[in-house]
């Protein structure tokens, strides 16, 4: 693993630092080829999204720097399918949750072996319901911020067989899984939960619902029981792509047709950036 911080090569952050303290920041998991990051301008826009809404906003000369670096320093370093992650913080200061009226941000950048998620894409994955709720917060819903305590719960409760838990909120309603996006098929219309008050908003859920002219994405408010009605199911995050579902809570799904088509179009997507 190599990691960058401030542009530098080097593995230690203060211990003063916000985000260390108080989760005060944000984060990029991004998967990188040779030449090539995926969805990079996807990936940047909801960091600097999520740096805004928590008011340590970047300057243009910032996103500039982040970006050139990544391209000019971390490119060179990759050889083989790869992850980059991209942490930054508020940086040190302020008086306890009380931030400092102008922030120096710390900026945390690893390069780290991808994961192989080949057999999960070819075979399927089966998924529980976590005990665990999602918290509903206007504020924080969409960005990828540094307080991911309930999905770390979350994941110390799942259990083999099961790849992945869907999440739900205090109303039981759908929000997403632990680390990905859910979306349902059903009579050939695609379906999946608003993130309007809570969860995370993918990029490759971005993608199919801006980018696939093919289908219409019905985004809403649904319970587990409008899943369970669904024809197909599949799950999908940036590092995984479209993943499909062949049970849940022990109730078999097919692999669908238009699962397999989305797995088609966006590999398709992703490889024409690659080569």
């Amino acid at each position: 693993m190599t990691w960058f911080v401030n542009y530098r090569l080097d593995n230690s952050v203060s211990v003063a630092d916000r985000g260390l303290a108080y989760g005060d920041g944000v984060f990029e998991t991004i998967r990188v080829f040779p030449q090539c990051f995926l969805q990079i301008n996807d990936h940047l826009s909801r960091l600097f999204r999520g740096l805004s809404k928590l008011a340590m906003p970047f300057s243009s000369d910032q996103k500039s720097s982040l970006y050139n670096f990544l391209h000019s320093d971390v490119l060179p370093f990759i050889n083989e399918e790869s992850v980059v992650k991209i942490i930054v913080s508020r940086g040190e200061g302020g008086r306890g949750y009380l931030a400092p009226e102008s922030c120096i941000h710390s900026i945390i950048i690893g390069i780290l072996p991808a994961p192989d998620y080949q057999i999960h894409r070819e075979k399927g994955v089966s998924l529980s319901v976590s005990p665990v709720p999602v918290s509903s917060n206007r504020f924080l819903s969409g960005i990828k911020h540094l307080n991911r305590l309930e999905n770390v719960i979350a994941k110390q409760y799942l259990s083999s067989p099961d790849f992945e838990a869907i999440m739900v909120n205090g109303n039981r309603e759908l929000v997403e899984c632990i680390q990905s996006n859910i979306f349902w098929c059903k009579q050939g219309q695609l379906y999946t939960p608003s993130l309007e008050q809570s969860g995370v908003q993918g990029t490759y859920r971005k993608a199919i619902i801006e980018n696939q002219s093919n289908y219409i994405v019905q985004v809403g408010r649904f319970l587990l029981g409008d899943l369970m009605a669904a024809d197909e199911v599949f799950i999908t995050n940036s590092l995984m792509g479209v993943v499909p579902v062949i049970s849940v809570t022990g109730v078999s799904f097919p692999i669908g047709v238009h699962t397999r088509k989305l797995q088609i179009l966006m590999q398709a997507k992703d490889m024409h950036g690659v080569h």
